[in-house]
């Protein structure tokens, strides 16, 4: 029996290992529509990976059969934010605007006047990236905590939304890292639905 446990645990930690989230096959259906020129920036805020401890392509951790983690990597091999980025340029894209993406780096303090004047647009769509994470074990959770900051040309606030949680995503008993592997590019379209369902954001937009 105890040899049982083990191979069973020995099969879940193999499962958990080298297991990657896509978040390019996501394409929100976001509410803005217009035909402004919008830069759009990603920045990762995370404290892991401001400090170094992760590296910017960490989304989140699959736990093997004695709950023992093991990261999650972005399918694409980008860092997480430039894939937020890409999602909703091509989101916004699909709605009328005009789009170009800026990356920022971890520890930039975004100019926002400097971003505008870079690509010549009239908005400046900031996402900052304060916490996002999956972990996995037979269910699966999503840890977030995602700002949108909308801005004009000259650099001022037009509009602010924020979305902060941690959602249970169901499970599987059988496929644990299969089931994130669904349930989590769903959610993240949720998400982006939601961050850019604000009134104030619409009209900042439009």
């Amino acid at each position: 029996m105890r040899q049982l446990v083990v191979l069973l645990a020995f099969a879940s930690a193999s499962c958990a290992m080298g297991n990657r989230h896509s978040y390019s096959i996501a394409r929100p259906e976001l509410a803005p529509q217009g035909t402004r020129a919008i830069v759009v920036a990603a920045q990762d805020a995370r404290s892991y990976v401001v400090s170094g401890e992760k590296t910017p392509d960490y989304v989140g951790t699959q736990r093997g059969g004695f709950g023992n983690p093991f990261n999650v990597l972005s399918q694409s091999g980008k860092p997480l934010a430039e894939d937020f980025a890409a999602t909703i340029a091509e989101s916004l894209g699909r709605k009328g605007f005009k789009l170009t993406t800026v990356k920022v780096a971890v520890s930039d303090a975004p100019n926002i006047r400097a971003l505008a004047a870079q690509a010549g647009s009239e908005r400046v769509a900031l996402v900052l990236i304060h916490e996002w994470k999956s972990d996995t074990y037979q269910n699966t959770a999503l840890s977030y905590d995602v700002s949108l900051q909308v801005y004009d040309a000259a650099g001022s606030r037009l509009a602010v939304n924020r979305i902060t949680g941690r959602d249970d995503l169901g499970g599987s008993a059988f496929n644990p890292p299969s089931h994130a592997r669904t349930a989590v590019p769903v959610a993240y379209k949720k998400k982006l639905e939601d961050l850019f369902a604000a009134d104030a954001v619409v009209k900042s937009l439009r």
